[in-house]
């Protein structure tokens, strides 16, 4: 029996409807010496994404306040969760108080103050940030990192192009927004933080209830990025698989 062509015609609408209601956006945010780069070796499968680029914080700027300026490059309109490194976590975090993503997911970051190393509320407590230049962030984040967390030739490469091409003023003001950040709490957060064992930014001993990448450290979105993405790809995959049956 052949199905007449308006009924043909609504199962195509709704198949169509359908589909653009699965669409979702994987916003990645980068850390505060690298851009979009930073995720060439991070595939998210099923999923578009889109790099959020940053601009410079505004002077005394919060973290919560910057978030949001940054989000204005999220469209709210379509179903949306948020991937942050380092800096680009914190973000997220407090994106997710305001825009309700549907996950969160931390490489190599931070949820809350308590997970910052205690040379930053040092530094809280005597704001010597607040009287070093931006091109004294870069030089030392240039001249340390090699020592502190190997990379391959091209990703060294790679690695100092990115922070090379950074504004000085960014670097300074991001400090502070990082230095100041007051965040005790992410509740009813839908979240996955993967940290590096061997992460000397963000020394893991500080964060709580992470998915531990054993030979990571806080470069890991360069160098071990197949393995995230494997990670990241099975609890998407986890997650839908029970929403389904729910």
């Amino acid at each position: 029996m052949k199905i007449p062509i308006t009924i043909s015609l609504l199962f195509y609408v709704l198949f169509v409807s359908a589909q653009i209601s699965q669409e979702k956006i994987f916003y990645l945010i980068p850390g505060q010496g690298s851009d979009g780069r930073l995720f060439k070796n991070i595939i998210i499968e099923k999923y578009d994404t889109q790099i959020i680029e940053y601009v410079v914080p505004l002077k005394g700027e919060t973290m919560a306040t910057y978030a949001m300026r940054l989000a204005t490059q999220i469209d709210t309109t379509k179903r949306f969760s948020i991937v942050g490194v380092s800096l680009g976590g914190m973000l997220a975090i407090e994106m997710s108080k305001i825009l309700q993503p549907e996950e969160v997911i931390l490489i190599a970051s931070a949820k809350t103050k308590q997970e910052i190393p205690k040379l930053y509320q040092f530094f809280k407590q005597f704001p010597v940030h607040r009287v070093l230049g931006g091109r004294f962030y870069k030089f030392w984040t240039i001249l340390l990192q090699p020592l502190y967390e190997p990379l391959s030739k091209e990703d060294q490469k790679l690695w100092r192009s990115m922070m090379k091409e950074k504004d000085p003023v960014f670097m300074k003001r991001a400090v502070r927004c990082i230095v100041e950040w007051e965040n005790v709490d992410y509740a009813g957060v839908d979240l996955l933080h993967l940290h590096g064992a061997k992460d000397k930014t963000l020394p893991i001993k500080n964060i709580e209830a992470p998915v531990i990448i054993e030979n990571g450290t806080h470069v890991m979105t360069l160098t071990n990025g197949k393995e995230l993405s494997g990670i990241i790809n099975n609890w998407l995959a986890e997650k839908k698989l029970e929403s389904t049956f729910q």
